[in-house]
């Protein structure tokens, strides 16, 4: 079989790798030259993976016999046009991957926030239960990579973003989680039922003897009950259910039915991690691994131990009494509303970045409780700004770079404030990604 692979980023370079151990002729295209994609060149080069880097060659593509896409390559693009006219088959990384895994069980997590750190400390409750286990996906390791460092894990707890369940076909989740749902993407969907579509794509191949996790406070998640094949268990912050994880006062209960007593498994001061949406995110991953089989005292131990994710309300540093946060993943104003949320005073925020066309109208009104001071960077920054305004917020400033927004937030803290890099935007007008946002966040501060 003839394989071509649409992109030279992560996702693509190992599914190309992949595809090379299966015995498949695979070939490359990315259409951006850039430093992000020539990283992944050495890659290609020892494994005699053959490609092109800054073009897309149409004429060659006529003889392959499947495309694989990755994830950030939209499916209205010109080259995914092109290839649907001319009748080729398109799946994505991730469905790709699937086609070689097909003992291992799946625990897919969705949503517009939380997904990473959902997904971390799942894996993290699991992987001494079940050692042959891997996790990954659009966590930062794609599953062609997992699957190329395990051929045949026993569960793989993946991050499934909704740019990667537009392409899928058979991918089959065990035990699928749907976390939330608030506005993202628009800039990619154009509506949120455009984006709801996409994400609701994850129960698609669940029969009645899979699992779906819900969120029962959110709407959203709990509406999508009504529609679905797998058995539906809940998890919430605000009362019991019948069936999943709740909070009640201090404590967090899991119950397998009305007709079951609730099992104790925690006490909510016992999770380690900063944030109510922190403790949404642990009910979630407490379901998810009671369906698989975790026994209680394991995924208590490991919700103790569990440290959290870089870039999400990640401890940097303490200066002259004042603490810096990097919480760089909050790329939506929701997001940051949790983040802003975690803290019992006002903290100095730094917000702004690209544009995801989001409203910032709901943050807005957080300003005059949860911030003493704001400060914008970005493409973003007089989008936030008018929302300040028209909140009767007026104590902020525009400054050029991330090093002056950190210069000026510490000049405007006292001993015990919080200074907050919650930018409730992505990245891309100023950084490779949020990744690259945090790192410099912290090496700007840990110069300081």
């Amino acid at each position: 079989m003839k394989v071509l692979v649409l992109g030279a980023r992560k996702s693509g370079v190992y599914a190309s790798i992949l595809a090379k151990s299966k015995g498949f002729s695979v070939f490359v295209s990315e259409l951006n030259d850039n430093h992000e994609t020539r990283l992944f060149e050495p890659l290609l080069k020892e494994h005699n993976i053959p490609y092109e880097i800054g073009k897309h060659s149409f004429d060659k593509f006529k003889d392959f016999d499947l495309v694989v896409l990755s994830p950030g390559i939209p499916l209205n693009a010109p080259v995914v046009r092109y290839l649907e006219e001319h009748g080729k088959k398109i799946i994505g990384e991730l469905e790709f991957a699937n086609m070689f895994a097909s003992n291992t069980k799946v625990v897919a997590i969705t949503g517009t926030n939380g997904k990473s750190t959902t997904t971390a400390l799942t894996y993290h409750i699991i992987k001494d239960f079940y050692p042959s286990s891997v996790f990954g996906g659009n966590l930062g390791t794609p599953y062609s990579f997992l699957l190329l460092e395990n051929p045949n894990p026993q569960f793989a707890i993946l991050e499934t973003s909704c740019f990667q369940l537009e392409t899928i076909e058979q991918y089959h989740p065990k035990v699928s989680v749907f976390l939330n749902f608030t506005e993202d993407h628009l800039d990619r969907y154009g509506t949120m039922e455009n984006y709801l579509n996409a994400k609701r794509r994850i129960f698609l191949n669940q029969t009645e003897s899979d699992f779906a996790v819900l969120h029962f406070d959110d709407s959203t998640s709990r509406e999508l009950a009504k529609e679905l094949r797998p058995t539906v268990y809940f998890f919430s912050l605000k009362g019991k259910v019948d069936r999943g994880a709740y909070l009640l006062g201090d404590e967090i209960y899991f119950r397998f039915a009305t007709t079951s007593e609730p099992i104790k498994i925690i006490n909510r001061s016992d999770i380690p991690l900063l944030g109510l949406h922190n403790v949404e995110n642990t009910l979630a991953s407490i379901t998810a691994s009671m369906l698989i089989g975790v026994d209680v005292d394991t995924i208590a131990k490991s919700i103790k131990t569990f440290k959290g994710l870089p870039h999400r309300l990640e401890f940097v540093r303490e200066v002259d009494g004042i603490t810096f946060i990097n919480d760089s993943k909050s790329t939506t104003p929701d997001s940051t509303i949790k983040a802003l949320e975690s803290f019992d005073r006002k903290v100095i925020l730094i917000a702004g970045g690209s544009s995801k066309n989001n409203d910032f109208t709901n943050l807005g009104k957080m300003f005059p409780r949860k911030v003493k001071y704001l400060i914008l960077i970005g493409q973003t920054a007089n989008e936030v700004k008018e929302a300040a305004i028209k909140a009767n917020f007026n104590n902020f400033s525009v400054v050029e770079s991330l090093k002056d927004a950190i210069l000026l937030a510490k000049s405007k803290a006292g001993r015990f404030d919080v200074v907050l890099l919650s930018p409730a935007c992505a990245s891309f007008d100023m950084f490779r990604d949020f990744e690259d946002r945090g790192d410099r966040f912290k090496e700007i501060v840990n110069s300081l």
